[in-house]
């Protein structure tokens, strides 16, 4: 799972840029043409986009270097301009204070999120593959729909992270509220679907039940206390 940690941090860094440019202080070209800055920040909304789609929609079960790679020319075919500029945007991130705030708990979010898409599409391939008592056919509809909730609850953190100010509770909050709303009570009653049918296929069968199931009751009840201590 390392390179997974990877592709978070790609996209926290795409976020993070496309914020820095919104509310920093700007040199060089980026300062003397004024519709630049908001050109990249399109750009980098859409790369961001790109590369979380790219990720999960991949029938891959881990994120290896051909999946990186693919994620990443997915992201740079969306922002041509911002790979023009990547020096000077480079200068900005690492010169400009407080760009990165709130930033290692978005990265740790989005983790969870994509930690749970990856091990529910280990999960599907593994009842695809078990002989016995596993209805396959009854295990298609919640599969789709919840690799669907996931890869939309990706996008929707990452787009209302794209809008928040940095290391401010309140965008965190809204981006996993956004998060949520996208995996909605269903994807539970799905996640716990899918799980039943994993468990008729012997004991040893847990990857629903252990990678998505369960981190997903966690981090809903996370989120949720969070969010409750914060107001």
């Amino acid at each position: 799972m390392d390179l997974l940690r990877t592709a978070v941090v790609d996209v926290t860094t795409l976020v993070a840029t496309c914020r820095a440019l919104r509310t920093s202080r700007l040199e060089g070209d980026l300062a003397e043409h004024g519709k630049l800055r908001n050109q990249i920040r399109v750009e980098l909304k859409r790369g961001t986009v790109a590369y979380i789609d790219t990720l999960a929609r991949s029938k891959r079960g881990v994120v290896d270097e051909d999946l990186l790679s693919a994620c990443r020319v997915a992201a740079e075919r969306r922002m041509l301009r911002a790979v023009r500029h990547q020096a000077e945007l480079n200068r900005l991130m690492v010169n400009e204070p407080d760009v990165l705030d709130g930033v290692a708990a978005a990265r740790q979010d989005l983790w969870r999120l994509a930690h749970m898409a990856t091990y529910l599409r280990i999960g599907c391939a593994a009842l695809r593959d078990t002989a016995g008592n596993v209805d396959l056919e009854a295990a298609k509809p919640p599969g789709s729909q919840l690799r669907r909730r996931f890869r939309r609850a990706l996008i929707a953190y990452a787009r209302v992270s794209h809008r928040g100010k940095e290391g401010k509770p309140w965008a965190i909050v809204a981006a996993r509220n956004a998060a949520l709303a996208e995996i909605g009570k269903r994807g539970m009653e799905e996640v716990d679907r899918l799980g039943e049918l994993e468990a008729r296929g012997g004991s040893t069968q847990t990857v629903i039940r252990i990678g998505v199931a369960k981190p997903l009751r966690d981090l809903i009840l996370d989120w949720r206390q969070a969010e409750s201590g914060s107001n």
